[in-house]
C-alpha cells in the first residue's frame, strides 16, 4: 500500500470517526431528550385526566349526599312495608322521576339504586342485578357502605364480564339514615359502567402500540383501552410493585414476554387513591427523532465524502515531493547520477531532498576517487611486475651460483647461495602478510646462515622456541629487525666472540619474544631516545628494516595490544623483549600492509 493511501486512509479516519461519533452522540441525546419530554407530556396528560376523575369522583359522592338529605327519599323510605299496593306504586313514580332528575344534569354511563330496609327497591336501569335485590349487610359494597356510617364507600367488581359488555366496573355507595331519628332507612348505590371512565382518559391513549390502565389502590383494573380483557381482574405485570408503591413519575423497562422496551407513566389520585397507568413502546416515543436520525446520517455522509476529498488532495500535497524523489532513486538505480531534487519546501521533505542531493554529491566523489584508486593501482601493478624482474633475475643467478659451487664441491658458497635465494623468494612473495611463526623463523634461520659465514666464530646463536608456537600466526619480518640490529648494532661491534639468544614461548593470551646480545650495550642517551620513540640509525648503509617501521606496524595491526620494550647496559649488552596477542588463524589481523 502506497504512503499516499495509507495517508489518506489516515486523513480520513481522523475526520469520520469523530464526526460519526458526534452524530451518534447527538442523536441518542436527542432522542433520549425527546424520550424524557414525551414521558413529560404524558405524565401530565395522566395527571390532569386524573384529577377530571376525581371531580367525577366528587360529583357522583355528591349525588349521592343529595339523594341522602333528599326529603321525599326519606319519607318514601320510611314508610312501611305492609302499605298498600297504589301507595307503593305512586311511591315508585315519585322516586323514578327523582332519580331520572338527577341522570338529566349529566350524560353519565351510570346506573343509580335505592335499596330500602322496608323492601322497597328503585332503579334506572332495566333490570335490577340480583345482587341488589336481597343484598348482604356483610358483604361488598354494602358493608362498606355500612362501616363509612353515612359516608361514601368505592368497590370495585372484581368479577369477570363479557367479552363486549363490561357493565359496571365501579361502584359508590352510601348508607341512607332517618334525619330526624338517625334510623337506617336503606341504601344509595350508584354503578359506574366501564364506558363512563373509558371516556374520561381517551385522550391518554396518544401513542400506537400503547395501553392505558385505571387501577384502584389494591392494582385491580377497573378500565383499560384499548384491551379491555383484565378488568375486573388484578394487573399481573412485572411493573407492578413500583407503580404500587410510587406516587407518580415514569421508568423505561422490558415489556412481559418482549424484547422491545416501553415506558411506564404513572399518576396516583391523591382523593380517590386510583393509578392511571399508560404503557407505552419506546419506538413509539422516539418515532418523532426519526427525522434527526436522517438528518444526522445525511451530514454524517456528507461529511465523509467531504473529508474524503479533502484527504486526497491533502495527502496527494503532502507525497507529491517524495513522489518525485522516488522517481529521482529510480533514475539514479538506472544509471544517472546527474539528477537534482529541487525543493521549494524548508519542511523535513525540503531537508531530505537536500540531503539526497548532498549523498548524490559524495557519491560522485567517491566514484572519481575509486577511478583515480585503480588507475593508480594498475600503474602500480604494472611497476610492481617490472620491479620484480631484477629479483627474479638474481634468483636465477644464485641458483646458478649454487650449482657451480656444487660442482666444484665448494659446500659454504652453495649454503650460502641458497639461503640468500630462500630469503631473496620470500621477500617478493605474494600472499598474506600473517605468516605461521614456523615458517617467519626459518628464513631468521636463512639470515643467521649467511651471518654465521660472514662473522665465522664472532657469534654464537641460542634459540629456545616453544614448540606449541610454532603454529601460531605471526606478521611477516617481525622478529627479522630484532636479531638484525643485535647482530649490527651489538654484537659487529664487540672485540672478541659474543652470543645472541633468541627465545619465544607462549604467556597466557601473549606470545613474547626476547632477542639478547652481549654486544657493546646502548649508550643512556641513545636508550632514552629509542624510549621516546626517536629511532635513527648511526650506520646508514645497513640493511635492517628498522625499529621505526617495526613500531608502526605493530600499531597497525594491534593498536595498543602489544608491548615493546629495550633494556641495555652499556658493555653489558641488550634486551628486547616483544609481545604480540596470540593469533590463531591468519583472518584475525586485518592486512594492513
Amino acid at each position: 500500500m502506497e504512503l499516499k493511501t495509507k495517508l489518506m486512509l489516515l486523513l480520513l479516519a481522523i475526520a469520520v470517526i469523530p464526526l460519526a461519533c458526534l452524530g451518534m452522540f447527538s442523536y441518542r441525546k436527542a432522542s433520549s431528550e425527546i424520550q424524557i419530554k414525551a414521558c413529560e407530556i404524558i405524565l401530565e396528560n395522566l395527571s390532569q385526566v386524573n384529577y377530571s376523575l376525581t371531580y367525577f369522583v366528587k360529583d357522583i359522592e355528591q349525588l349521592s349526599m343529595y339523594v341522602y338529605s333528599n326529603k321525599e327519599v326519606q319519607s318514601v323510605l320510611a314508610k312501611p312495608a305492609s302499605r298498600s299496593m297504589l301507595e307503593k306504586h305512586q311511591d315508585s313514580v315519585a322516586m323514578n322521576q327523582i332519580l331520572k332528575s338527577f341522570l338529566g344534569f349529566k350524560a353519565w354511563d351510570i346506573e343509580l339504586y335505592v335499596l330500602g330496609v322496608n323492601g322497597d327497591r328503585y332503579f334506572t336501569g332495566d333490570l335490577l342485578p340480583y345482587a341488589y335485590r336481597e343484598y348482604n349487610d356483610h358483604w361488598g359494597l354494602i358493608r362498606k357502605a355500612r362501616i363509612a356510617d353515612g359516608g361514601a364507600a368505592w368497590d370495585t367488581h372484581y368479577s369477570l364480564k363479557k367479552i363486549e359488555d363490561y357493565g359496571a366496573v365501579l361502584s359508590s355507595g352510601r348508607l341512607l339514615r332517618d334525619v330526624g331519628t338517625g334510623d337506617t332507612l336503606g341504601y344509595f348505590v350508584v354503578d359506574i359502567m366501564e364506558t363512563a371512565l373509558a371516556d374520561k382518559y381517551q385522550k391518554a391513549h396518544q401513542y400506537p402500540g400503547g395501553e392505558v390502565y385505571l387501577l384502584d389502590g389494591n392494582g385491580y383494573v377497573i378500565s383499560s383501552i384499548p384491551s379491555k380483557q383484565q378488568v375486573g381482574t388484578r394487573l399481573d405485570r412485572s411493573f407492578m410493585s413500583e407503580v404500587l408503591s410510587g406516587k407518580k413519575g415514569f421508568f423505561q423497562m422490558k415489556a412481559d414476554g418482549q424484547s422491545a422496551e416501553s415506558m411506564v407513566i404513572y399518576d396516583t389520585s391523591d382523593t380517590s387513591g386510583f393509578k392511571l397507568v399508560s404503557v407505552v413502546p419506546v419506538s413509539a416515543l422516539t418515532k418523532e427523532s426519526a427525522s434527526i436520525r436522517n438528518l444526522t446520517v445525511l451530514i454524517v455522509i456528507a461529511g465523509i465524502l467531504v473529508s474524503y476529498c479533502l484527504a486526497y488532495l491533502l495527502a496527494d500535497y503532502i507525497t507529491r515531493p517524495l513522489r518525485k524523489l522516488r522517481s529521482l532513486m529510480k533514475e539514479v538505480e538506472r544509471g544517472n547520477m546527474e539528477v537534482v531534487f529541487a525543493s521549494k519546501y524548508h519542511d523535513e521533505v525540503g531537508h531530505l531532498g537536500m540531503s539526497f542531493n548532498h549523498m548524490l554529491r559524495q557519491i560522485r566523489r567517491l566514484i572519481d576517487q575509486v577511478y583515480d584508486k585503480q588507475l593508480k593501482v594498475q600503474e602500480a601493478e604494472m611497476k610492481a611486475i617490472q620491479a620484480q624482474f631484477t629479483p627474479h633475475f638474481l634468483y636465477n643467478a644464485l641458483d646458478s651460483i649454487n650449482w657451480m659451487a656444487r660442482i666444484h664441491k665448494v659446500d659454504a658458497i652453495s649454503k650460502t647461495a641458497i639461503s640468500l635465494g630462500e630469503l631473496l623468494r620470500f621477500s617478493i612473495r605474494k600472499g598474506n602478510p600473517v605468516i605461521p611463526i614456523r615458517e617467519d623463523f626459518k628464513q631468521i634461520q636463512n639470515y643467521l646462515t649467511i651471518q654465521e659465514l660472514r662473522y665465522r666464530d664472532k657469534i654464537r646463536v641460542e634459540q629456545q622456541i616453544d614448540p606449541d608456537i610454532l603454529e601460531l600466526y605471526i606478521p611477516k619480518l617481525l622478529v627479522q629487525p630484532l636479531v638484525e640490529n643485535a647482530i649490527n648494532h651489538g654484537l659487529e661491534m664487540k672485540s672478541g666472540p659474543g652470543v645472541l639468544r633468541i627465545t619465544a614461548s607462549r604467556i597466557d593470551q601473549e606470545v613474547e619474544f626476547r632477542v639478547e646480545d652481549d654486544g657493546t650495550g646502548i649508550p643512556p642517551e641513545k636508550l632514552e631516545q629509542l624510549l621516546r620513540g626517536e629511532y635513527s640509525s648511526d650506520h646508514p648503509g645497513t640493511t635492517g628494516i628498522g625499529l621505526d617501521n617495526l613500531q608502526r606496524r605493530l600499531k597497525l595491526h594491534f593498536g595498543e595490544s602489544y608491548s615493546f620494550r629495550i633494556e641495555s647496559e652499556p658493555g653489558q649488552g641488550t634486551r628486547v623483549i616483544l609481545r604480540i596477542p596470540v593469533i590463531l588463524h591468519a583472518s584475525e589481523v586485518e592486512n594492513h600492509v
